[in-house]
This record gives C-alpha cells, sequence and structure tokens, in this order.
C-alpha cells in the first residue's frame, strides 16, 4: 500500500527531526496546543498550570485509543501537580515506538501483549523497560458488529460482503491491531473485504453512524473500550484463532529516562486501574467539556486509589 507506506516515511522523517532537537535531557521546549515545536512530533500538547520551579520535563507519546488518552491526560494532571511539565505527543503507533527507544519519548502507557504489540517489542525491547501491567483485567482484540447484524463468524464475512459495502472499518495503518489484521486475519479467512484504515475516532464515527441507522458495519476494536458500554455489539468468532488469545497491556519507557528518574518510575508501577475505574475515566473524560475536567471529576471520586500511587516506600 503505497499511502501507507508514504506516510509512515514522512512520519518517521518528522520524528528524527524532532528527536534531534529535543535530545534526551528530559528538558525539552513546552510547547502549547496549535504552536510549532522541534519536538519528537509536530502534533504536541504543551503543559499549562504546571508549579514553579520544574522538575523538568516528562514526554508522554500516546495514541489516539481511548484508554491511551484517557491515562495520558490522567498523568499530565498528577505529573503537573508535582512539579513537572508534560508534554504529551499524539504520534501513530510505528514512529511513536521508534521514538521511545531513541530517548524523544520517555514512556507509553498502550502496550498490547502478547500479540498485538510483538513485533515491535522485538524490535526495540533492548532500549526499553518493562514498568508493569497498569490494566487489572484481560484485553481482546477483533471484528466487531453491531448485535443486530444475523452473523456471528469471521467465516460468514466473505457471504455477506456486500452488505458491509465490501469493507472493514479499520484504525491506524501502524496499529498492532491493523498489522494482525491484515497479516493474519485476512489470510487466515481469505477475506475479500477491503480492511480501510483511518483512525480510532473515525473508525468510531462510522460506527456511531451506521449504529443510528441500523445498518450493516464491521470494525477493528478492542477490550477494554467504552463503545461496549455506549452501544449493543459483539465480537466475530474467531474459529482460526487468528487474532490470538486475551492478553493484558503494560507501560514501556526508555531505558536510560527511567534509570535517569527512578521516583516517576516508582510511581509508574504503583499505577493500577481495573476495568470499572478505567470505564468512568473514559466516560468521565469523554462526556466533559474538556479532558483535565474529566480527569479531575474522576480524582474527586478516587482520592484513595489515586493516593496510593504515590506511596514510595
Amino acid at each position: 500500500m503505497k499511502s501507507k507506506s508514504f506516510t509512515g516515511t514522512l512520519a518517521v522523517l518528522a520524528l528524527s527531526a524532532g528527536l534531534t532537537a529535543c535530545g534526551t535531557s528530559g528538558q525539552g521546549s513546552n510547547s502549547s496546543a496549535g504552536s510549532t515545536s522541534n519536538t519528537a512530533a509536530n502534533q504536541t500538547t504543551g503543559s499549562t498550570g504546571a508549579k514553579t520551579g520544574s522538575k523538568g520535563t516528562v514526554k508522554i507519546g500516546y495514541v489516539t485509543w481511548t484508554e491511551d488518552v484517557a491515562d495520558v491526560y490522567l498523568w499530565k494532571h498528577l505529573l503537573e501537580q508535582r512539579g513537572y511539565k508534560v508534554q504529551l505527543t499524539n504520534m501513530q503507533a510505528g514512529p511513536l515506538w521508534l521514538g521511545l527507544s531513541k530517548g524523544g519519548i520517555d514512556f507509553h502507557f498502550d502496550v498490547w501483549l502478547p500479540h498485538t504489540d510483538k513485533t515491535y517489542m522485538n524490535k526495540y525491547k533492548s532500549s526499553l523497560v518493562n514498568l508493569g501491567k497498569w490494566y487489572q483485567g484481560k484485553t481482546r482484540i477483533g471484528l466487531v458488529v453491531p448485535q443486530y447484524v444475523k452473523i456471528n463468524s469471521i467465516s460468514q464475512l466473505n457471504a455477506h460482503s456486500k452488505e458491509f459495502g465490501n469493507r472493514i472499518v479499520g484504525i491506524d495503518a501502524g496499529a498492532g491491531e491493523t498489522q494482525t489484521i491484515e497479516k493474519k486475519v485476512i489470510p487466515a479467512y481469505g477475506l475479500k473485504l477491503k480492511l480501510v484504515n483511518s483512525s480510532s475516532p473515525a473508525m468510531l464515527s462510522a460506527l456511531k453512524s451506521a449504529y443510528a441507522k441500523h445498518k450493516p458495519i464491521v470494525v477493528a476494536l478492542w477490550s477494554p473500550h467504552w463503545a461496549f458500554s455506549k452501544w449493543k455489539l459483539k465480537y466475530l468468532k474467531d474459529p482460526k484463532g487468528a487474532f490470538g488469545k486475551p492478553g493484558w497491556i503494560q507501560t514501556e519507557a526508555n531505558k536510560k529516562w527511567a534509570a535517569q528518574h527512578p521516583t516517576v518510575v516508582k510511581w509508574l508501577k504503583n499505577f493500577k486501574l481495573n476495568q470499572q475505574q478505567l470505564g468512568e475515566l473514559e466516560v468521565d473524560i469523554n462526556d466533559a467539556k474538556t479532558k483535565d475536567a474529566g480527569v479531575t471529576k474522576w480524582i474527586q471520586s478516587h482520592k484513595s486509589l489515586v493516593n496510593s500511587w504515590f506511596q514510595t516506600s
């Protein structure tokens, strides 16, 4: 796919330029949303409201997956309260992992193992350190349809491809789930439907529109995700096991950065959320006027939990 290759190349070039500008000192520039910045990527949201006498800049990379967005805005708020400047960089998966390995990104919350992000982990693990499984539940990826759709298995898709517009609505081209669908699921089932890559928000918008009209749609989705609470959805059965077994989510940090920031590393290792807590955080952020307002509301309801993450003894 030319478009995927070209986009990925541009992203990596942009990232490389940002890495040169940022270095690995943890003192990179702190730009506001919409401004130009020589950071790990061009799409950067800088910190606001950080305390005077900052302890340094923490650079968190994320993709637009709901649990990742929830985590990074939660920790942006918490770290700023504790005197750090926080630089959030929204990127596609491939450039993000490269930045993480080179030091342009300090850590990333949304590492899905043992299957989804296996390729990236194998490539970059020598420069990373595992900060633990923060999500206290099992993860799943797969092809999902509304419950009103009559088919129940991936093996039935070809026979009903026209009903779905001959397409699977996907997410980011560089996402681990996208690679699994392209390299394992489509070949395993000989699917004739085309995987149309877009972004997580675009996929959710398409799902919302189709659901409102009671039309068939098949999308790339995952659990945990608030969409399963909002709409009546179901995973298509995967009798050939192409998606692999359920897994977990962990945080990976740049090894050099982690060695230089033991206190923050300890906090991140203490960070745990169960399915209900994560779901409430996602909903509060999604429903609020601003992400920080949603985070603030959630923290007020989970003070004991949050305080437990900052016990360093």
